[in-house]
């Protein structure tokens, strides 16, 4: 069973590093997380969580990608709100975890509608509590903001583990400041002010031996710290950025696991995928009109695509449909794997006596 899992996540790493809009970094990126961890990355996350998370605990996904600030704080990029709402979902189903949010107050209104996209309710964090305990089914997650002063955020930190003691906190797609304290988007510009200081948080999840995890795709993201070294060898701006600092977009922050994935979303459903085979409950990961539905009704409350700029179900370039293969081609990966092995060689049996009859026909 070993062997088999560990070719089943070789199978779900590749697809979702499939550098299908042409970035040009996953690559580097993934051999570079790949060699740090010694076994498939979202093995390494899957496996993890699964040993580490019981039934109602707290699971914090942090996300959120401020795009185009110096236009407005209010507009936010597709890509990560709709992957750890759909990450939590399968967490929730899996694990009966208890789902928290964490994204900046003016995308609030955004990640509550990719959170409800993925099936739940969106209320307050008692309420959020109490219906894990409820006898009648009721599937609520919380959205809350985070500061995006670092002071603020340090003690924030603090109050959410100490109120809540999760045993998880995981960032899809969210900036990371470098060893200067900046926070860089993909064309190394200061985007510092705007963005929610989860690094924060990673650092005291980490001192109170938290499981963390870090889902990016470009290097900039939080998780990233771990294989600093490879985005400044690798990735543009990596060592020297378009800003003042001029220290480059790499992080300094690291978590204990990363995983890069060409689309950040994607890598959210990579872990869910892998947990599926792990735990051989193929209802975990989520299907294609879930994901569609999840999508839209985030881009419906303003995210837009980061690369095309509109306000459009598509996420880093890639339009919708695109999205929705990719958990096609994950839920069918989950599908074979968990096939009884004997149905398998007796199918491969069936056939063999049939080419033999065929032969001896001829």
């Amino acid at each position: 069973m070993k062997q088999d899992i560990l070719a089943v996540a070789e199978d779900i790493d590749r697809l979702i590093t499939l550098d299908i809009n042409r970035r040009g970094v996953i690559s580097a990126l993934y051999k570079a997380a790949r060699e740090k961890l010694g076994q498939p990355v979202v093995l390494a996350a899957a496996s993890s969580l699964n040993n580490s998370v019981a039934p109602g605990d707290v699971v914090v996904l942090a996300t959120g990608w401020p795009d185009r600030p110096w236009i407005t704080p209010d507009i936010g990029e597709l890509d990560g709100p709709p992957g750890a709402a759909l990450l939590a979902r399968s967490l929730h189903q899996a694990l009966s975890i208890v789902p928290i949010f964490l994204i900046e107050a003016e995308l609030q209104p955004a990640m509550k509608a990719a959170a409800r996209g993925a099936g739940f309710a969106v209320l307050s964090p008692e309420q959020t509590l109490k219906a894990s305990k409820s006898l009648a089914p009721l599937h609520a997650a919380t959205v809350m903001s985070f500061p995006t002063d670092s002071a603020e955020a340090v003690v924030e930190s603090q109050k959410l583990i100490s109120r809540f003691s999760p045993t998880a906190i995981i960032s899809i797609e969210k900036g990371s400041a470098n060893e200067k304290g900046i926070i860089h988007n993909a064309r190394g510009m200061d985007t510092t002010a705007c963005m929610a200081k989860v690094d924060e948080l990673i650092k005291s999840a980490r001192q109170a031996k938290i499981l963390t995890i870090g889902i990016g795709d470009g290097g900039n993201e939080i998780g990233m710290g771990l294989i600093a070294e490879a985005i400044r060898s690798h990735v543009p701006y990596g060592s020297r950025c378009a800003c003042p600092c001029q220290g480059g977009l790499a992080p300094s922050v690291p978590t204990d696991i990363v995983v890069p994935a060409s689309v950040s979303n994607w890598g959210a459903y990579g872990i869910a995928a892998c947990l599926a085979v792990l735990r051989s409950q193929p209802e975990v990961l989520h299907d294609e009109a879930t994901e569609q539905r999840t999508l839209r009704e985030a881009a419906d409350a303003g995210l837009i695509d980061g690369n095309t700029g509109y306000v459009d179900p598509g996420a880093d370039g890639l339009p919708v449909t695109v999205h929705a293969a990719i958990i096609t081609l994950l839920n069918q990966i989950v599908s074979n794997a968990l096939k009884p092995r004997g149905l398998a060689l007796q199918s491969k049996s069936v056939a063999s006596k049939q080419v033999k009859l065929k032969s001896s026909k001829d």
